[in-house]
């Protein structure tokens, strides 16, 4: 169904397997974290019975690795990427829950260390992970005391999009920063009257040390992130009530102009955002920093 060859399935393979491997010697809070990100996108997703962590972590597991590669690069197609994830669902289930009754030790565990690397993001994340139980609203969280982060530096001069207008073409788990970002990244903190827009996380990085990087620095530079259902400012985060509005990365506006499950904060943030951007008649994409109405894509 995607022509992979043999040396580039092995390669996929063997990311899969130790991505799997250090996802399964966490503990189900650190888990829980990690598929945070990554929720809203994969709520809808296929099998249509498995529970949201499932889907979360075969997002985390499976849809992040070298996979991506594969698709950003072919020869993996959309189509091709949703029959692996939904094959790999029921796989997934059951080494984890091997792995439950028969522990075994990671050295050198993918996750471990993003805690310690942007405590902000991750005491954010926290606090969307928790807010699921009780059915979203708004979670107040302690920021750690700990450095203001850099901005970082501009690795990668990628390609400009043939099919969006301010956008580069770069692959969704590149470690890299590329030029357009870090300019965005940078303007945002420095209005100081910006939000940033994203249809989902996975439209900045679905490299998780790449996207709390690029968190931490937002939220340190008090620049509230909106996605379709979140709205993340540095001490309290607001989860949408209820079924979650459907993501669409390339219009956000279609999830932002669905107000059920929004209040307070939150309401009030998208209501202008679709403002703005209605009146400017920007076209929508995926990431970007809003406070004229600003829209630009970057992957």
């Amino acid at each position: 169904m995607c022509h992979v060859d043999e040396e580039l399935a092995a390669q996929v393979g063997q990311d899969i397997l130790a991505r799997a491997g250090s996802y399964a010697a966490l503990d189900d809070t650190a888990r829980n974290v990690l598929i945070s990100p990554f929720a809203e996108e994969v709520a809808g997703y296929e099998p249509a019975d498995s529970p949201l962590e499932l889907k979360g972590a075969v997002s985390v597991v499976v849809r992040s690795s070298l996979l991506e590669e594969a698709h950003s690069h072919g020869p993996v197609e959309a189509g091709g990427i949703e029959g692996i994830t939904t094959v790999a669902a029921a796989q997934l289930s059951h080494f984890l829950a091997a792995r439950r009754r028969f522990p075994v030790t990671v050295e050198d565990n993918l996750f471990a260390d993003l805690a310690d690397i942007c405590p902000r993001a991750w005491s954010c994340l926290s606090a969307v992970s928790l807010a699921y139980g009780p059915g979203g609203g708004r979670w107040p969280y302690r920021v750690p005391a700990t450095p203001v982060p850099e901005l970082p530096l501009a690795e990668v001069d990628a390609p400009r999009a043939e099919n969006h207008e301010n956008a580069v073409v770069l692959s969704g788990i590149d470690t890299r920063f590329d030029q357009l970002i870090v300019q965005r990244m940078g303007e945002a903190a420095e209005n100081g009257d910006m939000v940033w827009l994203t249809s989902s996380f996975s439209r900045i990085s679905r490299n998780l040390g790449k996207l709390l990087r690029a968190m931490e620095y937002l939220l340190a530079h008090d620049v509230p992130i909106l996605t379709a259902n979140y709205l993340l400012r540095q001490h309290e985060i607001w989860v949408r009530r209820g079924e979650l509005a459907p993501v669409d990365p390339e219009d956000p506006l279609a999830a932002w102009r669905v107000s059920r499950g929004l209040s307070g904060t939150h309401r009030a943030t998208v209501a202008e955002v679709v403002k703005q951007l209605e009146a400017k008649k920007q076209p929508t994409g995926t990431d970007a920093a809003c406070a004229g109405g600003r829209l630009e894509p970057s992957t």
